[in-house]
């Protein structure tokens, strides 16, 4: 191969593999919005995802958030770590974020915020509610890769119809 060649082929590859990351994300978009919506109508977390033979090669599943505790009132927050961890709390009166990164992840997520140690509540903080999930994670199945491969390469795959270059019909 010479270095025309091997020009064009690199152009080539470069267009199709920007198409093809372009696809994966319009399409991961749309999963993730149909899984939610699956999510809210079935209780539907995960799902196994199969050639068109019924092979399986992956399975999906939402990714729950977790709620967090987090500082629904700065001033009141502070003025309770400086009353019951003066040490925690700098010169400029906030807390030091590594410790209240750190202490936040400790308490437990259901209000009302209470001292592990004491049970007292804690002026200024709530619980967050966990958003809605942001992603799901794509677990191929053992072997899944290679059958995606063998039915790309036999045509049960159709890669034109999965992938059109222009964004509209295939011809």
């Amino acid at each position: 191969m010479n270095l025309r060649d091997r020009a064009t082929r690199v152009v080539v590859l470069r267009v199709l593999r920007d198409a093809v990351e372009a696809e994966y994300r319009a399409e991961r978009r749309a999963v993730l919005h149909e899984l939610r919506a699956a999510r809210a109508e079935l209780a539907l977390k995960s799902m196994r995802v199969t050639l068109p033979d019924d092979t399986p090669i992956a399975t999906l599943t939402l990714i729950d958030p977790r709620p967090a505790v987090v500082v629904a009132d700065e001033d009141a927050f502070t003025a309770w770590v400086a009353a019951n961890h003066p040490g925690e709390v700098e010169t400029l009166v906030q807390v030091r974020p590594a410790w209240k990164q750190e202490f936040l992840g400790r308490l437990a997520c259901s209000g009302p915020v209470a001292d592990p140690h004491t049970g007292e509540v804690i002026p200024g903080l709530a619980v967050a509610p966990a958003p809605e999930p942001r992603s799901f994670s794509l677990r191929p199945v053992p072997g899944g890769a290679e059958r995606v491969a063998r039915a790309w390469d036999t045509g049960e795959i159709d890669l034109r119809r999965l992938l059109a270059l222009d964004g509209g019909e295939t011809r």
